[in-house]
């Protein structure tokens, strides 16, 4: 087996992060909804689960990465700011003793290659997002947003409490008045009702061309 063959085994299998969790004595921790968690450098974060957001808080706020249940958060960036959007378990590990284990049990390159590969797929939806229209933004995020909480309207309409025109207006990269107007246009054909809270599906959405 080549090394890919065998990075891509254990990659559908979350194998580093079962692995983590099995050698290591974890201590979690619950980050509350709307609540900020600053990553300093020589740490990672073991999500158990829940719903984190990385913001860049230049001159336009906008949401760079969203994290979800079981992932491990890694940055070689002096600071991370990330809040939660939903209540978070997790735990925060050394960088030091972490590497010198998975490089003991010959799993580093794997542990590096699957954070670049992470880091790939952020970017890829970046790139997507950004290359459509408003209304196509904003779409392509509620359908992310449906397809996460397996939402649909005649079983399971509610959207998550945390979902909002402002945090909407972040994922997509919208202002909030283009936001508010593309909603409201779903709202007048009936998609969705935005009038209650949480906001309700009351029509499947179905957008072209979403990964």
């Amino acid at each position: 087996m080549t090394f890919l063959e065998f990075h891509q085994l254990i990659s559908q299998d979350l194998l580093i992060y079962s692995w983590i969790r099995k050698n290591f004595s974890l201590t979690y921790q619950e980050l509350e909804v709307g609540k900020e968690l600053k990553l300093q450098h020589g740490q990672l974060i073991i999500m158990e689960k829940g719903l984190i957001i990385q913001e860049n808080l230049g001159k336009k706020a906008t949401i760079q990465r969203v994290f979800a249940d079981q992932r491990i958060i890694y940055t070689t960036a002096s600071v991370l700011s990330l809040s939660a959007l939903e209540n978070t378990t997790y735990s925060i590990l050394s960088t030091d003793e972490l590497f010198e284990k998975l490089d003991a049990h010959n799993l580093l390159s794997n542990f590096f290659l699957q954070i670049a590969e992470d880091f790939e797929r952020s970017l890829e939806w970046q790139r997507e997002i950004m290359s459509a229209d408003p209304e196509e933004r904003v779409e392509k995020v509620l359908m992310k947003i449906i397809n996460r909480y397996e939402l649909n309207a005649a079983h399971n309409p509610e959207f998550p409490r945390w979902l909002k025109i402002y945090v909407l207006a972040k994922l997509a990269k919208c202002s909030v008045s283009t936001t508010s107007g593309i909603i409201n246009g779903l709202a007048d054909k009936g998609t969705i009702n935005v009038k209650t809270t949480p906001w309700l599906l009351m029509q499947d959405l179905e957008v072209k061309c979403v990964s």
